[in-house]
């Protein structure tokens, strides 16, 4: 594969793209002809996701099979108190075999919109119910495998009605201050990636 090289590049190999990638819009989603799609199959059935083979043509002529989950999307939510803290869920991740610290979140059911899906599993998952959700930021956080796209939102003027958990959910919730939520990110004891990318963001507009 070449890279486009300038000579008076200060970096070697890697050209100054700020204009090309700053003057337009939709280059973080631009579509590569030079990739062809050939077919798509259902290989797998899981109990909650469903996985296909991909098989798409590369730039050289060969056939490649993808492994694809195919996902029906999820909001997040970043909950804040009157007082400043954030609202935090410890929860089991069986992949993981462990606990994680996180922002509530959950999957959009059939016909749900995502701001429906945020003020649900808000409910659900801390027992609080937002008086106002502010769309922060959309993230598609596993591209090479998944098309799940995730709706990160602000929960506001929180009034505490109580949890209502899955079955199979065992949820514990925290309050934590700004400055413990940032000491939590920096000793990479909060290292779930939804989590990251909206106490980063929310730090970066707060301050």
């Amino acid at each position: 594969m070449a890279i486009c090289m300038n000579q008076s590049d200060p970096v070697p190999g890697i050209p100054d793209s700020d204009s090309e990638l700053l003057s337009r819009q939709g280059r973080g989603f631009l579509f590569d002809s030079r990739f062809e799609f050939q077919e798509e199959f259902l290989s797998y059935q899981g109990f909650r996701y469903q996985f296909y083979t991909r098989r798409e043509k590369l730039p050289d002529g060969r056939v490649v099979n993808r492994d694809v989950l195919r996902h029906p999307g999820a909001s997040a939510i970043l909950p804040i108190l009157p007082d400043g803290r954030i609202i935090l869920i410890e929860q089991h991740r069986a992949a993981l075999g462990h606990n994680l610290l996180e922002i509530p979140a959950g999957l959009i059911e059939e016909g749900e919109k995502p701001i429906e899906c945020a003020r649900r599993e808000i409910r659900e998952e801390t027992g609080f119910e937002a008086g106002e959700l502010i769309p922060l930021r959309e993230i598609l956080p596993a591209t090479g495998f998944s098309d799940e796209k995730m709706y990160i939102f602000l929960a506001k003027q929180l009034k505490f009605v109580g949890q209502d958990t899955d079955e199979d959910e065992w949820v514990k919730v925290h309050a934590v201050s700004p400055r413990a939520a940032k000491e939590l990110l920096e000793n990479g004891e909060i290292v779930d990636g939804k989590t990251v990318v909206a106490l980063l963001h929310w730090f970066g507009i707060s301050g």
